[in-house]
């Protein structure tokens, strides 16, 4: 009896793991197609068969699965920035290189992502009452990938700065976020790529070598 049970509780967990998991899909495929603003509770479970009732079971709201789905984008879109990164010729300097991760970044923000996501991810943010920290933490990989190219330009000779690579690293997230909520809020007569090259342009200036001026 005991095995039957244990049996029985391992199929229950399956079958809520799985429940939770045709909503997750459910949920990441219509917002992809139709962004978070336009899909609501009852969309999800229809497109995923399940009751209603089973949704809150798994998420306490839309915007907690918004914030799931966030989380793992987040994880994901930064392995792709990794990659595009490396995929860069190993003797690039520096400043082209974060120029090119800068464009890159911007690409993916606005034909993959959207202003409508990106507006309701802000708002998401700050509320606070849900935690979107794969975005804002220090540890994300994003803030790594601003700090080997800065670590790049200082062995290249093309950077200097007394500043702690940490922190500059820090401070250029920190101009990118900001210039992407400039784009939310002008949307559409903000092209994001252009500023954002034209903005880290003018950041260069204030860690370029003496010799290396052109930007």
């Amino acid at each position: 009896m005991k095995f039957v049970k244990k049996k029985t509780f391992y199929s229950r967990k399956e079958k809520a793991a799985e429940t939770k998991n045709k909503i997750y899909i459910s949920a990441e495929q219509l917002f992809s197609r139709h962004g978070f603003k336009a899909v609501n509770v009852d969309d999800i479970v229809k497109h995923a068969g399940v009751a209603k009732g089973s949704f809150y079971v798994h998420f306490e709201s839309k915007d907690f699965l918004i914030a799931a789905l966030i989380n793992d984008y987040v994880t994901k879109v930064d392995i792709d920035y990794r990659a595009y990164l490396e995929s860069l010729p190993s003797d690039m300097p520096a400043n082209d290189a974060l120029l090119s991760l800068v464009g890159k970044i911007a690409e993916v923000i606005t034909e993959s992502i959207s202003c409508e996501n990106m507006r309701i991810l802000y708002k998401i943010q700050i509320g606070k009452d849900i935690k979107t920290n794969a975005v804002i933490d220090y540890n994300r990989e994003l803030y790594k990938l601003f700090y080997d190219v800065i670590n790049k330009g200082m062995n290249q000779h093309v950077f200097q700065s007394d500043l702690p690579m940490e922190e500059i690293a820090r401070h250029f997230v920190t101009a990118y976020r900001g210039l992407t909520f400039e784009w939310c809020i002008r949307y559409p007569d903000f092209d994001l790529k252009e500023q954002a090259l034209r903005h880290f342009k003018i950041l260069l200036t204030g860690i370029n070598s003496p010799s290396n001026l052109k930007y």
